[in-house]
């Protein structure tokens, strides 16, 4: 979403939350369409624990929004008890939900020549991310969600911070992981590209990411601070190095239906609240992160600062590039905006 429309969306606000939020009285009949809610109740669903930063999110917008509109209730369901994402993100998808809290998965699902979202190595770092998927370029990935998911992204993306490399011997260059017995998630893609900058990823639930590693049965992993932080990976790894090769993000999606059954002012509410609510969010995070980073120094880890990230990006990029054939666009012109 452009800063435009948010300034937009924000005057809007101003005028409805002046006139004390014009027509909410009609808001019942516009709510609770799905299974997923009854009344004036918006659920939220989501795959990850209620301290995770997306659900954190949701818990925000929910604030927010009862804070505004008394006669409307969000309830934020996390843990999985809907299901993994991609059975949330269906259930969305026929209104059964109203909304969930996710990361990227929606355009794996929906709109999959968008998926490089979520791919390593393709942006630098959160600003391009955002500056990418705000282009004009992008929006029909965007649209491809709405009219494939029957779903829409609300408010901005979370900013989790960049994915780095944990191990037992310090990594600067791409040849300190070659051969490397590295965890990763289940993704092919993700596969492809540490194959091809020289290690040999093995694939771990993240439940087990600990135990693998103090047993041996790998012998780094990859990940984000808050990830690294949560599984005291300090304890079991002598090493953080910032290979920063990945841009870690969740976001909030909405059932379009859903959405446009809203009149405008309700519309412009959830606009404003998952605005605020990312954004706000998004920062505690980065605050958080370098509480965090500190922390893991104490307990022991060492930070390895001055790694060459764009040798990482040389080594991965004739698998990545080969990835674009199935992809909209080249890697060139996203990488260039």
């Amino acid at each position: 979403m452009s800063l435009d429309n948010i300034q937009r969306r924000t005057v809007l606000k101003r005028s409805v939350l002046g006139a004390g939020v014009v027509g909410l009285s009609s808001l019942a009949g516009c709510i609770g369409g799905g299974n997923g809610g009854g009344g004036n109740t918006i659920t939220i669903a989501s795959s990850y624990e209620s301290d995770h930063v997306t659900v954190q999110a949701a818990d925000r917008f929910k604030e927010i929004v009862e804070d505004e509109a008394d006669e409307l209730t969000v309830e934020v369901v996390p843990g999985g008890s809907y299901g993994g994402e991609g059975e949330i993100a269906e259930q969305v998808r026929e209104g059964a939900i109203q909304a969930h809290a996710d990361s990227r998965w929606p355009f794996t699902q929906y709109a999959p020549e968008y998926e490089f979202v979520n791919i390593p190595i393709v942006f630098d770092d959160f600003e391009h991310l955002t500056r990418v998927t705000e282009s004009e370029e992008f929006q029909p990935g965007l649209e491809q969600i709405i009219s494939e998911g029957n779903q829409r992204m609300i408010g901005q993306w979370i900013d989790r911070g960049l994915r780095h490399f944990t191990s037992n011997e310090p990594v600067r260059e791409p040849a300190d992981v070659e051969g490397v017995d590295l965890r990763l998630p289940p993704l092919d893609n993700w596969v492809a590209i540490w194959e091809e900058i020289g290690a040999n990823p093995t694939t771990v639930a993240l439940d087990e990411l600990y135990s693998a590693l103090q047993t041996g049965t790998v012998g780094a992993s990859e990940g984000d601070i808050p990830q690294i932080h949560s599984f005291n990976l300090n304890e079991v790894q002598d090493y953080l190095s910032y290979t920063g090769h990945h841009v870690q993000v969740g976001a909030l999606y909405m059932n379009e239906d859903f959405y446009q059954g809203l009149d405008e002012s309700h519309q412009d509410l959830v606009d404003e609240a998952s605005n605020q609510a990312t954004q706000e969010i998004s920062e505690s995070v980065r605050d958080q992160i370098s509480e965090m980073e500190s922390e893991l120094q104490e307990g022991g880890m060492e930070l390895i600062e001055d790694v060459n990230r764009e040798a990482f990006k040389d080594a991965a990029r004739p698998v990545v590039e080969s990835m674009f054939d199935d992809f909209a666009g080249s890697l060139d012109q996203w990488q260039s905006i």
